[in-house]
């Protein structure tokens, strides 16, 4: 026992009591703590600050601490001893893993560089210094030295890095809390208590850190400091959610659906046939057809989003919000009946123009036919009317994905900000109705709107390439290995794993990278909604498809039930599947292959690996194939073209 103990709790309901109760329990007085005692307990807690983290080490140790990662050592462990080709399963992990440790590092940097430019990053920072109460005086101390039980002043424009509970308040008391979502204009008072189970954030005897005094003055009492304030706690509970990071969850759940069905499948056809299906395969179609680091490609793919408009003096406060931008089908500025509006007509894009004005509906029936866009009062419940926007369109019992902007100018705009899907001011806005806000424009001109939307609508549209081309190789592998054991053949697991886990991520890479292309503001706003779309159901379906039915026409064409002819029958179809997945990246590719640098790089390198592998004869013995001719390799490769001319077709259609 020591003589600080009674401050190891600090998840007592401080809002639950009063301040004289709250005193008592942290040992505490109205006039502060005395010097001697406040260093003491600043011995006993510790400097009242973040503890240093180390984020590149978390994310190097990472794998070590995923349980698939040592599933897959034992799975590999077993298979070498008993003579297949275990090595390979943790070379390819080994590879994955220092491919997502590369991206995860790389969106640390990305994200640092991008917070460094946003602007007013100064005003988002906690003070430096505060006013305490120390031996009955008042003096100023660095916010580092606070203790549990300092009193602490606070006025105008502080912001604390410590949660308080509040004493003693000026009459003009306002707190900003809307950096923690909560109110922009909230009031406290010291003489409130409430129920234990209230939520944070409704409690208005407390004041939080990361919140800002935008009026008045306040002394409080110290709760809370370093990584246990209510800030850091959501920080730890908070799962940013985007739509894309959703839809990707879905997919890999159906990934995983698909493994265990076809796997069921084979057994059940090898149970039939009396053969024993072989382990590596199995092994290698599911190391194969997992999506790899497509979470964290993802969230890369924002944060290149959020520089690009940065670039532009666009600032995207959350990653997040790339994804929302790209489905908005409705913008609403909110407008003075003297306003002199300007805007682009997006209806080519699916995207409607509505208003809300400071008027009677009367009048801002008047004004819509003055402007040319359909106008509100902003007093006749707008909530409502945002609802109606973001339903508007739907026609079935599915949620709808429709997005609203909403452009505020006024700290009064703050509550219909939030109720959007994305809020939108410029930087002459208060620093309130910029931190309620998802896009910051760099000014009162809504001709910036394009370039976020486009940005946004090219963020969706890179990793929905990337997922297609990724899917499509998985469900091909998939069913070929299944068509294999049903055949009575068995696809060799070095073929699959470099086709799946090397092959196609190789080439779908250099899609999230390349730049953005102007026609996609001119495409129907239902692309960018969801890529859990009938459309590109049907896509992966006609790919899969014809890679399959390419892949087979070569086969049975050399093979025709000769054993003889086997080897090269294989040795040509494992050509047309490789060569495939190239032809279906520049089939999908926005931009021209001449255009873009890394794809063209990854195409030859899978290109001279492909030939390689068939034509080297120590390769051969590996991969299990014989060298071809001229003529094969030509029949083998035009085969492989009928994935380019299928997606030509789709676009034509």
């Amino acid at each position: 026992m020591t003589k600080f103990d009674f401050l190891s709790d600090t998840q007592k309901p401080w809002h639950y009591m009063d301040v004289d109760q709250v005193l008592a329990a942290l040992e505490s007085s109205i006039e502060g703590l005395s010097y001697v005692n406040a260093r003491q307990r600043l011995r006993h807690l510790g400097a009242n600050k973040l503890p240093r983290s180390r984020p590149i080490s978390k994310v190097l140790i990472q794998p070590l601490i995923n349980p698939l990662t040592y599933l897959l050592l034992g799975s590999a462990i077993y298979l070498q001893w008993n003579g297949a080709e275990g090595w390979a399963l943790i070379s390819v992990g080994v590879l994955h893993g220092a491919i997502g440790i590369g991206i995860s590092i790389w969106s640390i940097k990305t994200k640092a560089k991008v917070s460094r430019d946003r602007p007013q990053r100064r005003q988002n920072e906690p003070s430096n210094s505060v006013m305490v109460l120390r031996d009955r005086e008042e003096m100023e101390v660095p916010s580092r030295d606070l203790v549990l039980g300092d009193v602490v002043v606070l006025r105008e424009g502080d912001r604390p890095n410590v949660d308080l509970r509040v004493m003693e308040t000026s009459d003009d008391l306002l707190v900003n809390q809307t950096n923690l979502g909560g109110e922009a204009i909230c009031a406290k008072r010291a003489d409130l208590t409430f129920e234990e189970n209230t939520p944070p954030l409704e409690c208005s005897n407390m004041i939080y850190a990361g919140t800002e005094i935008s009026a008045g003055s306040v002394k409080g009492l110290v709760i809370a400091t370093s990584r246990f304030t209510q800030e850091q706690s959501a920080l730890v509970k908070e799962k940013p959610f985007s739509v894309i990071h959703a839809e990707l969850h879905q997919l890999r759940q159906v990934w995983i659906g698909l493994l265990l069905l076809v796997t069921t499948t084979a057994v059940g056809f090898a149970w039939q046939r009396g053969i024993t299906i072989n382990a590596m395969t199995a092994a290698a179609l599911i190391v194969s057809t997992y999506p790899q680091n497509l979470l964290r490609i993802a969230t890369q793919v924002q944060l290149f989003g959020m520089r690009d408009l940065a670039k532009q003096r666009i600032w995207a406060r959350f990653p997040s919000i790339l994804d929302a931008i790209a489905r908005v089908t409705t913008i609403v500025p909110i407008v003075e009946s003297d306003v002199v509006l300007s805007f682009d007509n997006l209806s080519q894009a699916g995207i409607e123009w509505q208003g809300l004005i400071r008027a009677s509906e009367d009048d801002a029936t008047a004004f819509s036919e003055v402007i040319g866009i359909e106008t509100h009062s902003y007093f006749d419940a707008p909530q409502e009317k945002i609802r109606q926007w973001q339903d508007g369109r739907q026609k079935s019992n599915r949620k709808s994905l429709n997005a609203v902007a909403v452009i505020g100018n006024d700290i009064e705009d703050i509550f219909l900000l939030r109720a959007a899907d994305v809020g939108i001011c410029d930087r002459t806005c208060r620093k309130e109705l910029q931190d309620s806000a998802g896009i910051i424009l760099p000014k009162e001109d809504f001709h910036y709107l394009p370039t976020a939307i486009l940005e946004g609508r090219a963020t969706f549209d890179r990793l929905q390439r990337t997922a297609l081309l990724t899917a499509t190789s998985a469900f091909t592998l998939a069913v070929l290995a299944l068509m294999d054991t049903a055949a009575g053949f068995s696809m060799p697991p070095l073929q699959i794993i470099w086709v799946g886990a090397i092959a196609t991520p190789i080439v779908a890479f250099p899609l999230v990278l390349e730049p953005t292309h102007e026609s996609l503001l001119n495409q129907p706003a239902h692309r960018f909604q969801t890529m859990l779309r009938s459309s590109n159901y049907l896509r992966i379906l006609l790919t899969v498809t014809t890679t399959i039915t390419a892949i087979a026409v070569v086969f049975w064409l050399k093979y025709q039930g000769q054993v003889s002819m086997f080897s090269q029958a294989r040795s040509m179809a494992f050509v047309t599947l490789g060569f495939s997945q190239i032809f279906h990246a520049c089939a999908i590719a926005r931009h021209s292959i001449l255009n873009n640098f890394p794809l063209m790089l990854s195409i030859f390198f899978v290109t001279i690996c492909q030939i390689a592998f068939v034509q080297v004869p120590w390769f051969g013995d590996l991969m299990a194939t014989v060298p071809l001719n001229a003529v094969e390799w030509t029949i083998a490769i035009l085969s492989a073209t009928a994935v380019f001319w299928v997606q030509e077709l789709i676009k034509t259609g």
